[in-house]
Formats: C-alpha cells, sequence, structure tokens
C-alpha cells in the first residue's frame, strides 16, 4: 500500500517526508481498507481522509495536494471516447437556438476539476522533479481552479476563471445548458458561453451534445 500510494501521490510524499507519508498511509489502509485486489485503483478516499488526519492540521493545504494528484491519477486511467470536433459542432448548427438550453454537453471522461482556497497548482509545480527556480510559494495566493485533462501528449492542467469553473462542473454534474450557464453567471457574470463552448469543443473537453 505504501508503494502504491507514494505512486499516485508523490508531491504529498515529498511535502511531509517519507515517515510521516507511511504513518499517514498506515492510518488510511486501516481507516479505508482496500475493496478491490487493483492497487492501480486505492486511494481515491485519501485527499478526505487528509483533511481529517490529525497530525497535517497545520498543512491546511495537504489535501487539496492529494486531490489534485488524485484527478491527475484519473484523468491518465479514463476511457478514451472516440470525439469529432467538427461532428459536435455540425449537431450544433443543426438544431434550433431554443433547444439548446435543455440540452446537455458530454464532457470528455478524462476530466476532472478541482477548486482550492490554496495555490496548489504552485505548490505541485515547485515539487516536481527537476524544477529549477523559485521554490517560494505564497499560500495567501489564490484560490486555484483548475481543470485536468488527458490530452495525445498527456495529462495537462490548466487554471479556469470562476465562471467556466461552474460552468464546467455544473456540465459534468449531468445538469443542462441553460442551467450550467446560470452557474457559470452567478459565479461570474462576464461569463461568455459562446466563446468558452467554442474554445472547449476545439479543445476536446466537450465531447457531444443531446437531449437531457
Amino acid at each position: 500500500y505504501r508503494n502504491a500510494l507514494a505512486a499516485t501521490y508523490p508531491v504529498v510524499k515529498r511535502l511531509v517526508g517519507a515517515p510521516f507519508f507511511h504513518a499517514a498511509v498506515d492510518a488510511f489502509v486501516v481507516a479505508h481498507p482496500s475493496a478491490s485486489g487493483d492497487l492501480n485503483v486505492y486511494g481515491d478516499a485519501f485527499a478526505a481522509f487528509l483533511a481529517d488526519y490529525p497530525p497535517a492540521a497545520e498543512l491546511r493545504y495537504l489535501a487539496d495536494v492529494a486531490a489534485l494528484e488524485w484527478a491527475q491519477d484519473e484523468a491518465n486511467r479514463a476511457a478514451d471516447l472516440e470525439s469529432s470536433p467538427q461532428a459536435v459542432l455540425a449537431a450544433l448548427a443543426a438544431m434550433a437556438p431554443e433547444r439548446l438550453p435543455a440540452q446537455k454537453l458530454t464532457v470528455a471522461p478524462s476530466c476532472r476539476l478541482v477548486a482550492s482556497r490554496f495555490p496548489v497548482l504552485r505548490i505541485w509545480q515547485v515539487n516536481q522533479d527537476g524544477h529549477s527556480g523559485d521554490m517560494k510559494v505564497d499560500l495567501d495566493v489564490g484560490p486555484d481552479r483548475l481543470l485536468i485533462r488527458r490530452e495525445a501528449q498527456g495529462v495537462t492542467i490548466e487554471r479556469l476563471g470562476a465562471g467556466p469553473h461552474a460552468w464546467l462542473a455544473a456540465l459534468q454534474a449531468g445538469g443542462p445548458v441553460g442551467d450550467s450557464i446560470e452557474a457559470a453567471q452567478q459565479a461570474d457574470a462576464s461569463f461568455d458561453f459562446g466563446a468558452n463552448l467554442a474554445a472547449r469543443i476545439a479543445d476536446g473537453t466537450i465531447t457531444g451534445v443531446g437531449a437531457a
């Protein structure tokens, strides 16, 4: 279990050191025994566990760093989905505009969203092997709203604004387009649905459109 979780959570391990990490993993295994023989998919509850793990109480950002690393792991393991931006655009073009608010947009299986009040992407970046330069992290610089997804070259991490993050979260939860736009505009009144839709179809985040 220690080796499996160390492979999934290398930055968490680096931040706390091996003895602390191993003790946390041992406590986690007792609290959350594996329900599967496949250790490659074990550890989904580790972030939530760390959030309530007393020895980590002063490391307020640690659980969110773990959430980011789990999202990367899930994105890497997600199923491939055949998708064509041209097909999505054609389906939208053939649809009467008044029907769009009731439709559902499909988010690519590899996409994961992480939100934190801490700059978790910066923390993750400066703790990568080979990182050079400034190691400083200002914990008061935040929040981070992140989109993690798999592209042809591997898993990518992108910072999002409040509106786009709320929009994608609503779509990923299965809500119709109209509700997702409302959620985005509540988070950021300047949210531009058309621009975000075009960008996310082009980059493969939005892979389909269908009736709610």
